[in-house]
């Protein structure tokens, strides 16, 4: 969210620093103002374009961290009974990495720097798996 104000902030002051440099005949303030706006514009275009992809396919997101989740349960519900046909450590593995990925869409959709680029229904929608 800030990193995509302060692009917009960029540039609304590049526009304001030309429109300024016209009515002053100030040259650098009028180049000054095309770069923030040239920096600014391509910043925010980014930002937009990574908002969007981010919030697009969220059902299709949620609905395989579903099927992830629950094969990783079963996985381990596996490897407790007395039919050991995985290894213990890969099922270990998969839980650790499943952990910090949920870990991970949780901070960066909290993130009030990168929330917007985080689908916070995806977030709420994983959970952590419990290793007993």
């Amino acid at each position: 969210m800030i990193l995509t104000i302060i692009a917009f902030v960029v540039l609304t002051a590049g526009l304001y620093m030309c429109i300024k440099g016209d009515k002053t005949c100030n040259e650098v303030l009028i180049d000054c103002g095309f770069a923030a706006i040239v920096v600014g514009t391509i910043a925010a275009t980014i930002m937009v374009f990574l908002i969007i992809t981010a919030h697009v396919g969220v059902d299709v997101t949620i609905e395989k961290n579903r099927i992830k989740y629950e094969s990783i349960c079963e996985r381990y519900e596996l490897i407790a009974s007395e039919y050991e046909d995985v290894s213990k450590s890969d099922i270990i593995k998969d839980i650790t990495e499943w952990n910090l990925y949920v870990y991970s869409e949780k901070h960066w959709a909290n993130n009030p720097w990168t929330n917007w680029f985080h689908s916070k229904r995806v977030a709420d929608s994983v959970e952590m798996i419990e290793i007993k």
